[in-house]
């Protein structure tokens, strides 16, 4: 329906922006167009009789992707967006689990691609965008296109019949717990989430959107991507984030829809240049990603006079599931969730609770959970309950009134002298001391009581020498707070902490400093 929908667009408003970034600007006409040379150049060059019918992308936020990621879906191809963060190795390995014969890549991003290519060990062909042509205009000429609608109908190929639950990305997960796996998403699962989640925030053709996330994230390829195609609205893309792009991108475009990450945030509400006017045309910002700190949300409302709406998906959701709005929102909640989502929570022996209770399992359910991870039959069905409930791993509740509330994780989850802590109720309080810019908790061995929580930390940097609190202040803080068993053993602080390529802090990199 998505592919549709952007071919409905270019027939009845060819002119309307579709896309703009750092290079050009496409109509919705370029685009469809473009999409169909692709299409031409895909089957010339990489034969599915050959090479198979997964397309990996290396492309940051761009036309360019734009124009790949259609052209791949129009010949019924399997789009795995790559993390282009990642080195070599790490997606080498994502290579062969897919079994993937060809990356499409950009010139900038071409030593990388090509470094995957060897560490890979297998027949992989990298293409980079800049390379194609056409006997027609090629890409770099899209934006000079002068094909009418009537013109641009008797041209393109018709958009081949797909079943909804043929796969339509393969998505491959952070790996912030191990190994990445990936996650099979259908055309029936981002259509779905595509529509619900407009209906829910009442999304129009009019709505302007900014695209910073990367695509290989689904926040990103949904939120700045997949939804404003559908629509018939404007993107702007930016391949790189900086607060000052980001400004003046929403002054220039009058910019209405922010998808971030917390990290990005905070970023701008530190900004030098940050003022009250320069987010003036935004309307709604989404955070997403991971838990979004009460501070930060009080602070980004200080300086720009904007409320930060915090959401939550998952890859495997495809991934909206619940949103906070301006009209619908409770402070520390995820928001209610979108229309066909199914929410409960389960305890451990995988019994129903009750709304308003805390600590149980979140279990999803709806037409966008994923149909599996590939390749992985026994992990799928270790997830995905008989009767199509999909168990997050997360810890949460649901209010009576709908809105949902994420409080942590259950693999995280600490069990210390038979007591259960969970490392993100920590730390939301250390978050809320004024000195502290990101916390992160994980347990470690102890000799008494099994396990205990140590708190990383890593302070703002307006906070001065004399202003910085210590470990056994901030121990204290928790204290005051929560329950004193839940106080963190240690507190260790960090200049910065290791990050995947979404914003999410990457725990397992997090080393307690040997002794002495």
């Amino acid at each position: 329906m998505i592919l549709e929908k952007v071919l409905e667009h270019a027939l009845r408003t060819p002119n309307a922006v579709a896309i703009v970034d750092d290079q050009r600007t496409l109509s919705y006409r370029e685009l469809v167009y473009g999409s169909h040379l692709f299409v031409d150049h895909l089957q010339a060059l990489v034969p599915r009789e050959s090479f198979g019918d997964k397309v990996g992308l290396l492309i940051p936020p761009t036309a360019a992707f734009a124009v790949a990621f259609g052209g791949s879906r129009w010949d019924g191809r399997i789009v795995l967006p790559l993390n282009y963060l990642l080195k070599p190795e790490e997606l080498a390995g994502i290579v062969r689990d897919a079994g993937l014969r060809v990356i499409f890549t950009i010139e900038h991003l071409r030593a990388l691609a090509e470094g995957v290519a060897a560490a890979a060990g297998g027949d992989l062909q990298v293409v980079t965008m800049e390379s194609l042509k056409f006997e027609r205009p090629g890409l770099a000429a899209m934006a000079a296109l002068a094909v009418d609608a009537g013109a641009l109908k008797k041209l393109v190929r018709p958009i081949p019949a797909r079943n909804p639950d043929d796969v339509a990305v393969i998505m491959y997960t952070s790996g912030t717990a191990g190994v990445p796996k990936g996650v099979m998403l259908t055309n029936g699962n981002l259509e779905s989430d595509a529509i619900h989640s407009c209906e829910h925030a009442r999304f129009t053709e009019k709505t302007i959107f900014l695209g910073v996330l990367p695509m290989f994230h689904t926040m990103g390829l949904m939120g700045c991507f997949l939804i404003p195609l559908m629509l018939g609205s404007k993107t702007v893309y930016q391949a790189r984030f900086s607060p000052q792009a980001v400004f003046q991108a929403v002054q220039q475009h009058a910019i209405e829809v922010l998808i971030l990450v917390p990290t990005m945030y905070a970023v701008m509400a530190h900004a030098k240049s940050a003022k009250r006017e320069s987010l003036a045309p935004v309307k709604l910002a989404i955070s997403g990603g991971e838990a979004l700190p009460v501070p930060l949300i009080e602070q980004f409302r200080s300086v720009f006079g904007i409320t930060l709406m915090e959401g939550f998906g998952l890859t495997e959701t495809s991934p909206i599931v619940a949103i906070n709005l301006p009209w619908a929102h409770k402070a520390g909640s995820v928001g209610k969730t979108i229309p066909s989502v199914e929410v409960k929570t389960v305890d451990e022996e995988g019994r129903d609770m009750k709304r308003g209770v805390d600590g149980g399992e979140l279990y999803i359910r709806g037409p966008m959970v994923m149909k599996g991870y590939y390749n992985k039959p026994e992990v799928t069905a270790e997830v995905i309950t008989e009767d199509g409930w999909f168990k997050t791993g997360d810890i949460a509740k649901i209010d009576e009134e709908g809105f949902l509330f994420i409080t942590g994780r259950k693999k995280d989850m600490i069990i210390m002298a038979g007591e259960k802590v969970f490392p993100r109720e920590i730390e939301d309080v250390l978050k809320e001391h004024p000195a502290v810019l990101i916390a992160a908790v994980i347990g470690v061995k102890d000799e008494t009581r099994g396990e205990a929580p140590v708190a990383f930390v890593q302070l703002k940097a307006e906070a001065g020498t004399g202003a910085k609190p210590t470990g056994s202040e901030l121990r204290a803080f928790v204290r005051e707070r929560l329950a004193a068993y839940k106080a963190p053993r240690e507190v260790y602080f960090v200049e910065q902490f290791p990050m995947t390529a979404t914003g999410k802090v990457l725990k397992r990199a997090l080393v307690v400093p040997a002794e002495g």
